[in-house]
């Protein structure tokens, strides 16, 4: 069987998605705030790898949410969230509608990307709760970090 890469058009189409989708999604002004002091084209090569597989086969050894969330952590202490989701899969789908991929293989792709809305829905919660515990580690003196007093004897 092909996989979904494959079936959009394979590489030539997945450049053209993924240039396109950056007119749209930096266009946002829901999102434009998000790509401040960023280069797009080191975005785009992130985004091209993350489709390649998402659209392939994602290897075993990934643990998706970590990834996801690792990848955006930055971006959920400036308050992304499950409605920035939306809006950017609104604008992959247009994307996508715009350059005729097949409505089947559109559905195929969301069914891949929806189910990562929860680390969305939930990132920016634990985003800054990480942030509040190496607050409080760079708080805690390196004796305290190394056992206290009964490390020394």
């Amino acid at each position: 069987m092909t996989t979904l890469l494959e079936r959009v058009g394979g590489e030539p189409a997945l450049e053209a998605a993924v240039d396109e989708f950056y007119v749209r999604v930096v266009s946002d002004k829901s999102l434009e705030h998000f790509f401040n002091g960023i280069t797009i084209e080191n975005l785009k090569e992130h985004q091209r790898k993350f489709l390649r597989m998402a659209f392939t086969k994602i290897p075993e050894s990934i643990n998706v949410e970590e990834f996801m969330y690792g990848k955006h952590e930055r971006l959920f202490l400036m308050g992304l969230n499950g409605a920035h989701f939306d809006s950017v899969a609104t604008h992959f789908v247009e994307t996508l509608q715009h350059l005729g991929v097949k409505q089947e293989l559109i559905d195929e792709a969301v069914g891949i990307i929806a189910p990562l809305r929860g680390i969305f829905e939930g990132g920016e919660e634990k985003a800054k709760k990480t942030q509040e515990e190496e607050e409080k580690k760079k708080e805690t003196s390196l004796l305290d970090r190394l056992g206290g007093e009964a490390a020394l004897t």
